[in-house]
């Protein structure tokens, strides 16, 4: 019983000393810089946001553009095969021709 009449008596108090030394004041002072952050927080989110945009975009623009350059490189080793192949087979056809 002791305890809870001291721990009342002692909240009393605190709330006492807060009141009087200008505790709203405190409070008033923290929520006015609580909302300055969240504001400069609200625009470091948006430009955070505006940079993961361009940055999707910019990936994207890449990934076209490698997969045209691979598709042509494609053809053009497509091409390079084909013609190797029609070399080689007129160099066996010349050798069949000269050799005995």
């Amino acid at each position: 019983m002791k305890k809870v009449l001291f721990g009342f008596l002692l909240g009393v108090f605190a709330i006492v000393a807060f009141l009087y030394y200008g505790g709203p004041g405190y409070i008033k002072s923290a929520g006015s810089k609580t909302e300055e952050a969240g504001a400069k927080l609200e625009k470091y989110e948006e430009e955070l946001k505006h940079s993961a945009r361009e940055a999707k975009e910019a990936i994207a623009e890449t990934a076209e553009s490698v997969k045209e350059k691979a598709e042509n490189a494609k053809g053009a080793v497509q091409k390079t095969i084909e013609k190797t192949k029609n070399v080689v087979d007129k160099s066996a056809e010349r050798v069949k021709e000269y050799a005995p």
